[in-house]
């Protein structure tokens, strides 16, 4: 589970994030952020199923780093974090160390679409959460490890039954809409291999 200081941090980062909203900044000048029910969910779910090799593509300044970095802690693994926005994965790095979570996040910056082929190691928890014409994609490019569980965000709020489609049309994939946030579809990969070719 989450620490007092983790959930401190990731409430000070929701806050910020809510005042660039109610400042009506310009989208690319905001932080696009998992919100905090969400965050909790994935550290308890990804912690619960004991998941090690963990992955999240769009960690934005860190909330949803910060909830896998401190499940990958208690499970003893590591999670891979793509950011393409430099200065957010920096400001991110800096959180996760001051928290003490360091050594559990390797950040990778660039966009995922470079970066996934790059990983050979599949994975069994993956976070998408970056621009939503990306999601199907992205879905497709993740080495996902036989029972890996690939969560993506803002599914109700973006109305994005597009992705929802494509993931159940999946063959040896189960998938389901939780109403936590903005909408997360958790789906269950049962077959190893890139998520597309289940």
């Amino acid at each position: 589970m989450l620490t007092q200081p983790e959930r401190e941090e990731i409430a000070r980062l929701w806050a910020r994030k809510l005042d660039q909203d109610a400042r009506k900044l310009p989208q690319e000048e905001r932080h696009r952020n998992l919100e905090p029910d969400s965050a909790g969910f994935i550290c308890a779910l990804a912690a619960g199923l004991g998941a090690k090799r963990l992955l999240e593509i769009g960690g934005s300044s860190g909330i949803s780093t910060i909830a896998l970095a401190a499940a990958a802690r208690q499970t003893g693994g590591r999670l891979k974090s793509i950011e393409k926005v430099a200065g957010r994965q920096e400001e991110a790095r800096a959180t996760i160390a001051r928290l003490g979570l360091g050594g559990y996040v390797e950040f990778l910056p660039g966009d995922a679409a470079d970066v996934l082929p790059a990983i050979a190691e599949p994975v069994d928890f993956a976070l998408i959460d970056c621009e939503k014409k990306d999601y199907i994609r992205f879905f497709d490019m993740i080495p996902a490890a036989p029972g890996a569980i690939v969560v993506a965000d803002n599914i109700l709020s973006h109305g994005l039954v597009d992705y929802v489609a494509h993931v159940r049309s999946r063959h040896g994939a189960e998938s389901v809409t939780l109403p936590i946030g903005k909408g997360l579809e958790l789906t269950r990969v049962h077959t190893a291999g890139v998520a597309a070719r289940v």
